[in-house]
This record gives C-alpha cells, sequence and structure tokens, in this order.
C-alpha cells in the first residue's frame, strides 16, 4: 500500500510540475517547430528535473523540437572522471549526453589568482562554453535549470551587489537571435523541484565547486529563506512585482545627472 501511495505522490509532483513547465512554454513561447536545444546539465538537482521533463513526450515540445544534454566540464571534477553517471542517466531518459571540457575554467575563477566575483566569471565562462557547444552542434537554443527562486535570487543580488534593477528573462535573445537561452523552469518553485527530485529519488550528481555555501548566491538564498518565515507569500509576492515595473518610478532617468553630481552613483 506504501509503495502505491508513494508512486501516486510522485506522479502528483511530475503532474503539478508538468503544468508549470506547459504553462511557462506557453506564456513566452519557449519552443517552435524545428528548434534543436541543448540542456545545460550541471548534475544537480535542477538540471535533473529539467532533463527528466523534457524527456516527456508532451504535445508542447516534443513534434518537432530535439534535445542535446550538454554537461560543461568546469575541472572541478576528478581527473579520472568519465562523467557515467551523467551519461546513464542521460541514456534512461533516450538521450545521448554531450561534454564539453573546460577545465580550465575552475584553475582561472578559484584559483590562487582568484578574481574577486568567481561566481561571476565561472557562470560566463560556462555560458560561453555552451554557446560555443550549441554551435558547434547546430542548436539554436540553449535551456536552463534555472526557477522561480533563482529570479529573485538574481534580482536581489544585482541590486544589492551590482548597484542594478534587473533580474533573468525566461527567454533571452543572444546575438540579434542566432540563439536563445530559455527557462522552462521559470515558474516552478525551487521547493516543487526538490520534491520531485526527492519522490524519484534522483541522485546528485553534480562536480562541486570548493566555493559552495560561501557565495553571493548562497547569502542572499538564506536571507530570502529569513525574509519568507517571517512573511509568509513575500517570495510570491516579489515574483508577481518583477512583471509590474513602473519605471516613471525609478531613476534612470537621472542617471547622467546623478554620476556628474555624485560619484556614489
Amino acid at each position: 500500500m506504501k509503495r502505491n501511495f508513494d508512486k501516486l505522490s510522485a506522479n502528483k509532483r511530475k503532474s503539478v510540475l508538468l503544468r508549470s513547465v506547459k504553462k511557462a512554454v506557453g506564456m513566452f513561447g519557449l519552443f517552435e517547430d524545428g528548434d534543436r536545444v541543448i540542456i545545460a546539465v550541471s548534475g544537480g538537482k535542477d538540471s535533473l528535473v529539467l532533463m527528466d521533463i523534457l524527456a516527456e513526450r508532451s504535445p508542447w515540445w516534443a513534434r518537432t523540437v530535439e534535445f542535446v544534454p550538454v554537461f560543461v566540464d568546469l575541472g572541478f571534477a576528478e581527473e579520472a572522471d568519465d562523467f557515467g553517471d551523467l551519461r546513464e542517466f542521460a541514456s534512461a531518459r533516450g538521450m545521448e549526453l554531450k561534454i564539453a571540457h573546460r577545465k580550465e575554467i575552475a584553475r582561472i575563477s578559484i584559483g590562487n589568482d582568484r578574481p574577486q566575483n568567481p561566481c561571476f566569471i565561472c557562470s560566463r565562462m560556462r555560458r560561453k562554453a555552451l554557446i560555443e557547444t550549441a554551435e558547434e552542434l547546430g542548436a539554436n537554443k540553449i535551456a536552463l535549470g534555472h526557477h522561480r527562486d533563482d529570479v529573485l535570487e538574481t534580482f536581489l543580488i544585482n541590486a544589492f551587489f551590482g548597484r542594478q534593477i534587473a533580474a533573468i528573462l525566461p527567454n533571452q535573445s543572444l546575438f540579434e537571435g542566432r540563439f536563445r537561452l530559455i527557462r522552462p523552469l521559470f515558474l516552478a518553485r525551487e521547493g516543487q523541484i526538490k520534491s520531485y527530485a526527492d519522490a524519484f529519488a534522483f541522485p546528485d550528481l553534480s562536480r562541486k565547486c570548493p566555493l559552495d555555501g560561501e557565495t553571493k548566491r548562497d547569502y542572499v538564498k538564506r536571507l530570502l529563506k529569513t525574509l519568507e518565515r517571517e512573511n509568509p507569500g513575500l517570495k510570491r509576492d516579489l515574483f508577481r512585482a518583477l512583471f509590474h515595473p513602473k519605471p516613471e518610478y525609478l531613476l534612470g532617468q537621472y542617471t547622467k545627472t546623478a554620476r556628474a553630481n555624485d560619484k556614489d552613483t
């Protein structure tokens, strides 16, 4: 009886997440006939869930859309690592994993001469590797595993540490439309994704960065968790606020004047 209940619970969680992804696909126009999409795979729960969801033969994206999972080897893995666990996970879903070796990224971003913003450098270099791989494979879109909580965290990181009001988009054009970054999990909550991964017993296949737990994103994640605990619904409302900006009440119109008169702006 318990096994049947667990299976029912897992399938219910899959159904909930599928609805969220289908809603994002429809709202943001993420897929078109003839797309060749690489799925950016890190081995963490977000990218594994994304791969699993997109492997579903949904009429929303399975007609003439082709998916190719890609793992960028940043240099954090052991030298003898052949990524067999990731290959097996992809193969079980009818996909062949491609590996883009960029081991120099770890050395540049967290080596002895580590820059002040290693996460930004690493992220930018990983994205460059994904774009290069997309070009090699003839892909026109790159699917990333970012979810609603990532959107909020990025918004606050930019405001707190980047001195700008900006988040991330569900469907973003690169190089005048030559490539597009898409985020099918954009409307999903991190908790939904974790519940899905736990329900289907997905392993953690990520190759850990030595800075995990010490980044600005980790700090903002903890802050949001505290604020949500003290103000239930805060993250939901903050996410909705991003859909309702009022530029006339922001200071962008005064940027040039402010810079000319105050070095702090």
